[in-house]
């Protein structure tokens, strides 16, 4: 039966993987119609302004109209690239805890994946030389003050 579980959770993290990226190109593909849109409105835009002006008139509601317009698509562009940024962000959070060899999920500190027997890679983590406390990215240290370059 081992193999028919396996077999089972392989189709199912094809299956989640699929849905993601099925997402990811609806995002992608609504952000780029949102782009279009405002295409659309910057020559509504121009060609209104370029009428008004031909007849010596001040620009109107109707240009305030699509200035809001174009305001408002951007915004939407904005939501949509976050909504996208997030759910890779969460895709790469869930498979850093995944088996690079067989996709398993592993658990916290394991040295070995349970099910392939791949070693897990570790991730190098930055020490500060002075007091050996975890420092990440910094320029100095968080405990002590020592500088890191």
């Amino acid at each position: 039966m081992g193999f028919l579980d396996d077999l089972g959770k392989s189709l199912n993290k094809v299956g989640q993987k699929t849905s993601e990226m099925a997402n990811e190109a609806k995002l992608k593909l609504e952000i780029t119609k949102n782009k279009s849109n405002i295409d659309k409105k910057y020559e509504e835009l121009g060609a209104r302004i370029y009428f008004l002006a031909k007849e010596n008139m001040e620009p109107d509601e109707s240009v305030a109209t699509i200035i809001e317009e174009i305001d408002q698509l951007f915004l939407n562009i904005a939501n949509l690239e976050k909504e996208l940024s997030d759910g890779l962000q969460e895709e790469e959070a869930v498979e850093s805890n995944l088996c690079k060899n067989c996709g398993a999920a592993l658990a916290e500190g394991v040295k070995f994946c349970g099910s392939c027997g791949a070693q897990v890679e570790e991730e190098s983590k930055k020490l500060c030389p002075n007091c050996g406390a975890e420092v990440g990215e910094s320029k100095f240290c968080n405990s002590c003050g020592t500088s890191l370059e």
